[in-house]
């Protein structure tokens, strides 16, 4: 799959990356702009990336990874209708505040460091609980 600027802004925004003064609601366009790159700069470092600020085939694959990532997990925990597509449209805005909702997290649908951390906790639990002993979680599932 390859990102379109607008789908990618979406994606950051949704995982809580600063797309200006005005948000993604002000700034959900294709074009890539000063607060885009530094947002993908931002994401980038997150992941041990080179920052380059732009939208390239490893930021695009790490992007899905932590995508489907949180997807699966969201659809494990509390959605398990949620399609795993790698964007971060209006099912998964709802399912992260569904998430958010039934742990007492504040309800603003970003997926956030602190969302993603609650999420793999819970994750790792519930596999704990169901003795998934066939599968290593490790490479699984990473949402940080």
């Amino acid at each position: 799959m390859v990102y379109s600027v607008s789908e990618f802004k979406a994606i950051l925004d949704g995982l809580g990356y600063n797309l200006g003064p005005n948000g993604y609601g002000g700034n959900n366009g294709n074009n890539l702009d000063f607060y885009t790159q530094a947002a993908i700069q931002e994401f980038q470092a997150h992941q041990n990336i080179p920052e380059t600020g732009l939208l390239d085939r490893l930021t695009a694959e790490r992007a899905r990874l932590l995508m489907r990532n949180l997807q699966q997990g969201l659809k494990l925990t509390v959605d398990t209708k949620l399609s795993v597509n790698e964007l971060y449209g209006p099912r998964t805005l709802q399912a992260v505040m569904q998430f958010q909702k039934l742990h007492n997290l504040p309800i603003t649908g970003i997926a956030g460091t602190t969302v993603r951390k609650k999420l793999e906790a819970e994750i790792r639990k519930q596999f704990r609980k169901n003795s998934y002993k066939d599968i290593k979680l490790n490479n699984f599932f990473q949402l940080i």
